[in-house]
């Protein structure tokens, strides 16, 4: 049997001669009782989230079957580049084919397909894609200088900003200063 709160609450103890202080054990049995309730809250608190987290996991198990079940859909955009790269690929196949029989009909080895082998295809494509690299990196190197141009410009403008705004504080102040100057003068000359 477990207890409750209010079981410790509602336990009596009977006067016995030279037995425990009863406002003692009273006190004590308070403290418990309190630590069960907190504890039984707790609980209750803990098995609420518990259910809510559970609920979860099935909700996200169904919705991840769902998704197993879709077929998996293409975007349009996707389709249709997928559409175009199946053409070029067509072509060049076509293009291939023709290459291979203008090749077959020449008996001489004077074509100068007949003389473009993988080794020379990778190596020249080597070179587009370091001419490819060295172009890029002259252009970022441009970037980069243009971007330091930018904000030393603006550094530049800041400042100017700055003192330009401190050049109208400092004609304000002046002025107003000259105002209350005069207005403090006619005021004077009033009375007098």
């Amino acid at each position: 049997m477990r207890l409750t709160y209010l079981d410790i609450l509602e336990q009596c103890f009977h006067d016995k001669f030279r037995g425990y202080n009863k406002q003692e054990v009273d006190t004590f049995l308070h403290l418990v009782a309190d630590d069960f309730k907190s504890m039984a809250e707790d609980l209750k608190e803990k098995d609420r989230q518990i259910d809510l987290k559970s609920a979860e996991i099935k909700e996200l198990e169904q919705r991840r079957d769902e998704l197993t079940l879709q077929e998996p859909s293409t975007p349009p955009e996707v389709e249709e580049e997928l559409r175009a790269l199946r053409k070029e690929l067509e072509e060049k196949d076509l293009l291939i084919q023709e290459m291979k029989k203008a090749d077959a009909s020449q008996p001489t080895g004077n074509n100068p397909l007949s003389q473009l082998t993988p080794e020379k295809l990778k190596e020249k494509a080597k070179q587009i894609i370091n001419t490819a690299k060295q172009y890029a990196e002259k252009h970022t190197a441009n970037a980069t200088k243009e971007l330091d141009s930018l904000q030393t410009e603006i550094q530049k403008l800041q400042g100017q900003k700055q003192q330009l705004m401190d050049n109208i504080r400092a004609t304000a102040v002046e002025h107003l200063n000259k105002f209350k100057a005069g207005n403090g003068n006619a005021g004077n000359s009033v009375q007098d």
